[in-house]
């Protein structure tokens, strides 16, 4: 299964502008900030109006009720 969030939240220290222009610096925010597990992540972009959207494929349902997942929800627009 293929999800896509759009991420409207961003935690305290991580440069919306160093962001905006490097694709290693998103992945790297998905999985230090948002905890996302590295294998779960397809790709990051950073979209209109400062939004970072973020493509995750394999997630299994039983990964719905864990903590990532869980704060992955709630920073989403």
């Amino acid at each position: 299964m293929e999800s896509i969030f759009m991420i409207k939240k961003f935690d305290d220290g991580w440069d919306i502008k160093q962001l905006a222009n490097d694709i290693y610096a998103q992945e790297e925010y998905c999985i230090e900030a948002l905890e996302i597990p590295d294998e779960k992540i397809y790709g990051t972009e950073m979209v209109a109006n400062g939004l970072l959207e973020v493509v995750l494929t394999d997630i299994q349902k039983n990964e719905l009720n864990e903590d990532w997942y869980i704060n992955l929800r709630r920073v989403c627009a």
